[in-house]
């Protein structure tokens, strides 16, 4: 048996080596080789010198320590049923036109707003305040953030009142957000409306952890807002783009590394900060080795105002008294002493006016109430039948006024002209020459904040607009006076009333 198992193993033998002839099967493989029995092993793995993963991956997570501002502008709305808080209305972008970089009108009823989109990459928690300062830039830029306390920014010397500055604030350090205006105090020059806050998406943003918000805050402007024409009505504006792009943040003032908008490009304008900040949650001095508490990132842009030029209200002026005399409509006259107490019966007029101004006021000469030149048509007596047709008026020469900012009084004639300036000063051709300083505060003007001694001929209580008084009212100009009518009556006038009408005209300086 022993030898016939021999006999098996050689024959096995010679017909391998055989078989490498055949099948080209190189020596060394088949020597060197050993013998494996693969089984289950893995046939991409085998037989292999290398091997790849790529289901892993690094993450590098970039977090801004400033809010990121995406996108903002500055809008009018279109709706008129609009009151300042209808939060649909606000948040419909069909009821709102862009006027940034353009000049849009100040009327006391057209709401505005300041949309602005921030992202927080710390959450909105982390954003604690959104303060939006706005001031008009009398014809330079220099002043390029609208500070509150620096007195270069702000409400600085020269640019005062509540016309020329406003100050708004977001605050969210309670977890409950709260929209409130600073300045003005009184709230009658600006009036604040609603805000509305908006939870969107950022495109760009750390998913789980970027917070971002579309915010509008409203507000109204009154009459008085400061006339801004920038280039002029007539001319085009600088007009910085403001973008986003996918979540990209691209325009004309644009800088990637503050994530601030910087456009002040157009003088003569009303420019506005709006400018975030957070309390720096894991970027604090603690933390972060450039030594900063918190972090800001801002928007610097403007837009323009058209002129507003009214006369709200004028008193009717009445002259009581007696031929060969001179009497007048002061305190210190013989009928207002002796039928009102000595109260001056002195003209108020209510102007509004959000630029430099001026008024004059025209008067043609006086008509009997029975002649036919009375303004009311209604006459019976037609004064060309008369031997001396004059006894039925009075010449406006005869006419005397003071008030405004005018202290002696002056007639017709004297100036070789059909008016008389009241505020400012004009040429004969009614061409206003010099102004009258814009007013800082209040929503109109009012002839008759000067404080007269008792028994001054145009002594009248003083008059000041809203909530001022002495104070507080900070008028640029020469406190002014009631308009007082002085009327020299010929000793030959035929007694019965006389009249016309009073034209005053208001002019407010543009293009600046």
């Amino acid at each position: 048996m022993m030898i016939e198992k021999k006999k098996v193993l050689s024959t096995l033998v010679i017909i391998t080596l055989i078989a490498t002839v055949f099948f080209n099967v190189q020596t060394s493989t088949v020597v060197l080789r050993p013998l494996v029995l693969t089984g289950s092993a893995d046939s991409n793995c085998a037989n292999n010198d290398s091997s790849w993963h790529n289901d892993s991956w690094l993450n590098v997570t970039v977090e801004s320590k400033r809010p990121r501002i995406l996108w903002y502008d500055f809008q009018k709305c279109t709706n008129d049923t609009f009151n300042g808080q209808n939060k649909t209305i606000m948040d419909n972008p069909n009821n709102w036109t862009s006027k940034r970089n353009a000049m849009t009108e100040t009327d006391n009823a057209t709401w505005y707003k300041f949309i602005i989109n921030i992202s927080s990459d710390q959450g909105w928690d982390n954003i604690e305040y959104i303060n939006i300062s706005c001031w008009h830039d009398n014809g330079t830029d220099t002043d390029v953030n609208g500070s509150l306390n620096d007195p270069e920014g702000y409400n600085r010397s020269g640019n005062q009142g509540a016309n020329r500055n406003f100050y708004l604030m977001y605050e969210n350090t309670t977890g409950t957000a709260n929209y409130t205006m600073i300045y003005p105090t009184n709230g009658t020059e600006i009036t604040i409306g609603n805000f509305s806050e908006q939870n969107v998406s950022d495109t760009l943003g750390i998913s789980g952890q970027t917070e971002t918000h579309n915010i509008s805050f409203v507000f109204k402007p009154g009459y008085q807002f400061r006339y801004a024409a920038g280039p002029g009505e007539e001319d085009s504006w600088a007009e910085s783009i403001v973008q986003n792009n996918n979540g990209m943040p691209n325009g004309t003032g644009y800088d990637h590394s503050t994530c601030c908008w910087e456009s002040f490009e157009n003088p003569w304008s009303w420019n506005f900060n709006i400018t975030a900040e957070n309390q720096g949650e894991r970027w604090d001095s603690t933390n972060d080795s450039d030594g900063i508490e918190r972090y800001k990132s801002w928007v610097n842009d403007e837009f323009g105002i058209y002129s507003y030029t009214e006369i709200v209200s004028a008193d009717n002026a009445h002259v009581y008294g007696a031929p060969g005399e001179n009497h007048s409509t002061n305190g210190s006259s013989w009928y207002n002493q002796l039928e009102n107490s000595g109260a001056s019966q002195n003209v108020t007029v209510r102007t509004r006016s959000n630029g430099n101004y001026s008024l004059q006021v025209n008067i043609s000469d006086l008509h009997h109430s029975a002649s036919i030149h009375h303004p009311s048509g209604t006459g019976t007596v037609n004064p060309d039948s008369w031997i001396n047709p004059y006894a039925l008026q009075i010449n406006n020469s005869r006419i005397f006024v003071r008030g405004g900012n005018r202290s002696t009084s002056i007639n017709f004639t004297n100036t070789n002209t059909n008016c008389i300036w009241l505020y400012g000063y004009g040429n004969d051709s009614q061409g206003t020459t010099a102004w009258q300083n814009h007013e800082s505060n209040g929503t109109c003007k009012y002839t008759g904040e000067a404080t007269l001694p008792e028994g001054d001929p145009a002594e009248k209580s003083e008059q000041f607009p809203n909530d001022y008084d002495w104070s507080t009212y900070g008028s640029q100009n020469s406190n002014s006076t009631t308009i007082e009518y002085r009327i020299w009556i010929p000793d030959t006038q035929i007694a019965g009333v006389y009249s016309n009408h009073v034209y005053y005209r208001l002019r407010t300086q543009t293009h600046n």
